[in-house]
């Protein structure tokens, strides 16, 4: 692979795991809003229980954590408007896209694409670097 500027390089996040009971996501979501003042270029995608890490309406009280999640919405003020969802497994949980936050960039459109296991596959193929969580 040739050498290329930090800044051109696309670096893809993937979160796999639902957003409460490890760091995972918190981290990831942390990582992500560091490494975007360096100029990376960020996508993330959610599969199997990271799904639930874009899921609207979120309440953690009860288990005594501080919700962190609503913070996605901030991604595109970090020039992160890239977010990917399998549908598949939005699918395999009983959810659709109406269940995500709404997560929009300065022209008001969606961050968030719902793409085939098939097309994501196609997408990560396409990256320098992916970061898996």
């Amino acid at each position: 692979m040739p050498d290329v500027p930090n800044s051109q390089r696309q670096i893809m996040f993937v979160s796999r795991r639902a957003p409460y009971g490890t760091v995972y996501g918190h981290e990831m979501l942390e990582a992500m809003l560091a490494g975007s003042v360096f100029g990376e270029r960020f996508s993330a995608v959610f599969i199997d229980d990271g799904v639930f890490q874009l899921m609207s309406n979120q309440n953690s009280s009860e288990l005594d954590i501080k919700q962190y999640t609503k913070a996605f919405q901030a991604l595109p003020d970090f020039e992160i408007s890239t977010l990917f969802v399998e549908q598949e497994s939005l699918e395999a949980r009983g959810l659709t896209s109406a269940d995500l936050m709404e997560i929009v960039d300065d022209s008001g459109v969606s961050a968030i694409t719902l793409v085939s296991t098939e097309t994501l596959a196609n997408l990560m193929n396409r990256q320098d670097v992916i970061v898996q969580l």
